[in-house]
């Protein structure tokens, strides 16, 4: 790019001057790539959190369910147990 610069520098005012869009322009484009960088490593890092936010979550409901399931179970049981006790009374 600075070789281009220098060739361009010889052309005078208007060589300097495309010499100064040029530079501005590959400028540009280098603080473009790094915002994209940053930008893509930023989407990544909430991306990687929101999995494992969601990962969490599932776990956390899987544990939930498995002890709504007990106590479903455990009502069963005392249930029948109540009715058979009450079949036993009635007899």
């Amino acid at each position: 790019m600075e070789s281009i610069i220098e060739g361009l520098a010889q052309y005078g005012p208007l060589g300097l001057w495309t010499a100064s869009l040029l530079w501005m322009n590959w400028q540009q484009r280098k603080e473009n790539k790094e915002d994209e960088q940053r930008a893509a490593e930023a989407l990544k890092y909430h991306q990687e959190q929101i999995a494992e936010k969601l990962l969490k979550q599932e776990m956390m409901l899987e544990k939930a369910i498995e002890k709504i399931d007990g106590g479903l179970a455990a009502m069963r049981e005392k249930y029948a147990e109540d009715r058979i006790l009450r079949m036993k009374d009635n007899k």
